[in-house]
């Protein structure tokens, strides 16, 4: 009887012995070797600054500690993703934009960064538009990139000779140039979006009031008269464009500086500011997930802190990512991005550039409109202007 227990105690610590043999030791959701693994998803794209550029980065710095995943996904998807794992759940940090910002603080998902993790993400060095988010969100999202969502024109310059400088001057073109002017879907497209709340802002409309944008709807639907089909995708309008079926689209600023960069446009297309409204600023944030175990909490914090500082956020100039660091300079580069960079910028307007720095020029912006107004004005363009066609 004693050798039988003692067997089973011998054979009961040899498979505790294994079983730690194969967790290897690991911490936090997924580990190994020791490691905790750190779980990203973007819902705002960027994996050329993210993916590409801060991951790597991390990893570089960090590599012995933690382990890093990589996922991409709609901020709905992702969102219905966190509420379906519940308590066990696996995502730790969210790359979001101003859609999915206010609707995982809405759902109660994300973590309030300020003013606990205020030094943790840099908040004193934010700078203009960064520190405008602490008030509107409450200090829930650390504000990656702030740069402008447009409005700007681009146009054929074999064929646009005086290009408009303001909604005035385009609607005029317009009525003269039938069928040569469009703008993709708004509620699916960047620059779309520059270019509706760009023209409230022109005829004195608020929109974050979308049932009140009488002038708007009326100045859409009179140029609708010679637009033909409104492109579902960004990338078609940008066809039309290059190939001549339009002559002027609505773009934004350091987008087109990136196509410019990798060799996408034709040298034959130029772009003009639209001087009659401001650039409406198109964000990116980071968010932490609310209640994290302690162990994958502090390595989201390490990972917000590394992310959010002027060192790494520099390295967004080479894509065209505005720093909402106010202390990240393009001098931080690494030199393997500072010829990228030097190229990039040849494609930047002379209005977003100061030197050999990006910017949106001071009292020439505004904040992107809250999110029920805007999913609103998506509605309302669809069924005032697109159910037209």
């Amino acid at each position: 009887m004693k050798k039988q227990k003692l067997f089973l105690i011998t054979t009961m610590f040899v498979i505790g012995l294994l079983l730690s043999a194969c967790n290897g030791g690991a911490e936090g959701s997924g580990g190994s070797g020791g490691k905790t693994t750190l779980t990203v998803y973007s819902v705002a794209g960027g994996d050329e600054y993210y993916n590409d550029i801060v991951i790597p980065m991390f990893e570089e710095e960090y590599g012995d500690k933690y382990n890093v995943e990589y996922g991409r996904g709609t901020p709905q998807e992702v969102i219905n993703k966190i509420k379906t794992q519940g308590d066990n759940g696996t995502i730790d940090v969210v790359i979001t934009g101003l859609d999915g910002l206010p609707l995982g603080i809405k759902d109660g998902l994300w973590e309030q960064l300020l003013p606990d993790y205020s030094e943790e993400v840099h908040a004193d060095q934010w700078n203009e538009i960064g520190s405008a988010y602490k008030e509107k969100f409450d200090g829930y999202g650390a504000p990656v990139t702030t740069g402008s969502g447009g409005p700007i024109l681009a146009y054929n310059k074999d064929k646009v000779d005086n290009p408009p400088t303001s909604y005035a001057e385009l609607k005029d073109w317009i009525t003269e140039n039938p069928g040569k002017f469009t703008y993709p879907a708004v509620p699916s497209s960047g620059p779309a979006r520059g270019f509706f709340f760009g023209l409230a802002q022109s005829l004195g409309e608020d929109f974050n009031d979308p049932e009140s944008l009488d002038k708007t709807w009326k100045y859409l639907e009179d140029i609708g008269e010679t637009i033909d089909n409104y492109p579902t995708k960004t990338s078609d309008s940008f066809d039309m464009l290059y190939e001549g079926g339009v002559d002027i689209i609505p773009h934004t600023p350091f987008w087109f500086a990136n196509l410019v960069a990798t060799g996408t446009v034709p040298p034959n297309i130029g772009t003009v500011v639209l001087e009659d409204t401001k650039q409406i600023i198109d964000s990116h944030f980071y968010v932490m997930l609310k209640d994290l175990p302690e162990e994958r909490k502090a390595a989201a914090l390490d990972f917000l802190e590394f992310a959010t500082s002027k060192e790494i956020q520099s390295q967004g100039y080479a894509v065209g990512f505005l720093p909402a660091n106010g202390d990240a300079s393009p001098e931080y580069l690494e030199e393997e991005r500072v010829a990228t960079y030097e190229k990039y910028l040849e494609g930047v307007m002379p209005e977003f550039k100061d030197g050999d720095t990006i910017y949106v020029p001071e009292d020439n912006w505004v904040l992107f409109p809250d999110l029920e107004p805007t999913n609103k004005s998506y509605s309302l363009w669809e069924e005032k202007i697109q159910a037209s066609k």
